[in-house]
């Protein structure tokens, strides 16, 4: 009876263990975000400093950090591939992923693709070197201009504008360059491109930097082929970069844009995504002060914005328990 009693006790005490090390497990998450020069990489290192500074507050045990990538595809096709279970992308990429369409139409449709908040509003930024003369997007025919990184949002979105205006992106431009969001503004400065085209939120470092060392121009873009194209477009809508949001632009600039957005694999666990939604929702105020970029940001916003996916459950569970969402 004796050996009984020890061997239960030695089983009990296993399952404890067993359990308490289950429990303790680290939940890792790589937030898929973009070039380092851009909006979606300081993002992601905002969202992963409150996520892992509030592991004591709420008793989780999830390890966040941040990739630098090539940008909304390669988020998420690495997404629906596995190779990232959470990932930054413009709204527009986010549809076309679930649907399996437009630059992800050979990828086919990812149904495991999830929303979980919009983060920034992202107009499309044509910056422009002044003596370029460049003033509608089509005057960018004929020039130098960087597209964007391969693989990325901005690339998938000129490419689209381009077809708009009956043309190739090979027949649009005299040369198109794939430089780095760093790289962009020297290359502008140099006078080695005209221009350089980003979907980005205002007040982006690199047009900043672009700003302060030589004279751009930020050209509007609202002439009847884009007009068209917006009011076709679920995912998009005009967009203002006010005056005076970089150094030389006396005037509002109107041009489109769609929120850039956060998004997961339904594979991610449910408490996971829980914790890292609350983690950015209850210290948003202190998130809005990183940056200028996240002014305007409040929660009724973020919750709803941009989502074409369905919410992750971890995501709709914060959402309801706050009142976000009925």
């Amino acid at each position: 009876m004796k050996k009984l009693v020890l061997l239960c006790a030695a089983l009990t005490m296993a399952f404890t263990v067993g359990s308490v090390q289950a429990a303790e497990k680290p939940e890792y998450v790589n937030i898929g975000t973009a070039s380092m020069g851009g909006s979606y990489y300081p993002t992601g290192g905002y969202i992963c400093n409150v996520t892992n500074k509030s592991r004591k507050k709420y008793g989780h045990n999830i390890r966040c950090s941040v990739e630098s990538t090539g940008g909304s595809a390669a988020n998420m096709r690495a997404i629906q591939a596995g190779d990232l279970n959470v990932g930054m992308a413009m709204a527009s990429a986010q549809l076309d992923s679930w649907n399996g369409k437009g630059a992800f139409k050979n990828d086919g449709p990812n149904k495991k693709l999830r929303f979980l908040f919009s983060i920034v509003e992202e107009p499309m930024h044509i910056v422009a070197r002044k003596e370029a003369n460049i003033k509608s997007f089509k005057d960018l025919q004929g020039k130098v201009v960087n597209t964007g990184a391969v693989g990325s949002g901005t690339e998938t979105q000129v490419n689209a504008i381009v077809k708009r205006y009956g043309a190739e992106p090979k027949d649009f431009f005299r040369q198109e360059t794939k430089l780095t969001t760093r790289e962009q503004a020297t290359a502008l400065c140099d006078g080695k491109i005209d221009a350089f085209v980003w979907v980005t939120a205002v007040g982006a470092a690199t047009i900043t930097e672009a700003a302060n060392t030589c004279d751009i121009d930020i050209v509007p873009l609202n002439d009847e082929v884009i007009n068209k194209m917006i009011s076709e477009r679920s995912d998009a809508a005009p967009m203002t970069i006010p005056a005076g949001s970089y150094r030389g632009q006396e005037v509002d600039v109107v041009s489109w844009g769609a929120p850039g957005t956060v998004v997961a694999s339904s594979d991610v666990p449910d408490e996971t995504i829980y914790y890292l939604v609350k983690g950015v929702f209850d210290e948003i105020e202190r998130f809005k002060k990183q940056s200028p970029m996240y002014k305007n940001l409040t929660r009724e916003w973020a919750a709803e914005a941009g989502r074409s996916a369905p919410y992750h459950p971890g995501a709709l569970k914060y959402y309801q328990e706050v009142g976000l969402i009925k």
